[in-house]
């Protein structure tokens, strides 16, 4: 929420990537991106399977790239009839940092939330940054003060709350849970996670 309405301002008809969009943290930005009214919602991930399941959701995403294989930025430019993407949401930095440049449109905004390939970016041309108007954004929950938080949880509550549901339910906005493991399992749930092997969220439960 913090990501793509407060900071990326994203609007209706506007247009949407978002980085391991299988992720629990993904699959909510892109079902946001949906409810908000977004015309192209475009995710990337590391499989087929995961792209497949991605499209097939009623509130999923628009069109899919797998960034092991395909050149997001190039997927996203066609998705968009050239114009770009109003919003990146990354978490992933160092290796996507120029096609996610290359992937918002005039006036985008970058938002990053985690640098999971690396901090540091060799040779950037920063030239389209400049000649786009493009805003990047950094943030982290953890730094914010007390009353940032309030705030947002209190707008999250009013705005977005209310149409979450789970699986079942009827709800815009959909919770995945890809698997439960029990306290005493997880390592095999940090395991499942660093192999990127979920689709939604591992939840390990305390009994």
């Amino acid at each position: 929420f913090q990501a793509v309405v407060l900071l990326g301002d994203l609007k209706p008809d506007g247009g949407l990537l978002v980085h391991a969009g299988a992720s629990g943290v993904g699959l909510a930005a892109i079902q946001l991106g949906r409810f908000i009214g977004a015309k192209d919602v475009i995710a990337t991930a590391s499989t087929k399977e995961k792209l497949d399941w991605l499209r097939s959701l009623s509130n999923g995403a628009t069109a899919t790239a797998n960034y092991k294989n395909e050149d997001f930025s190039q997927v996203v430019k066609e998705a968009t009839q050239g114009k770009g993407v109003n919003v990146v949401v990354d978490f992933v930095g160092q290796t996507h940092f120029t096609k996610n440049i290359d992937s918002l449109a005039v006036d985008g905004t970058m938002v990053m939330l985690a640098m999971l390939s690396g901090a540091t970016v060799p040779s950037v041309n920063l030239g389209p940054i400049l000649f786009k108007r493009l805003r990047i954004q950094g943030s982290t929950l953890r730094s914010r003060s007390p009353a940032y938080q309030a705030d947002l949880i209190a707008r999250f509550s009013n705005d977005i709350l209310d149409h979450i549901s789970g699986k079942e339910g009827d709800g815009k906005i959909t919770t995945f849970i890809h698997k439960v493991y029990p306290w005493d399992k997880i390592q095999d749930a940090h395991r499942e996670m660093e192999a990127n092997g979920n689709s939604g969220k591992i939840i390990a439960e305390i009994n």
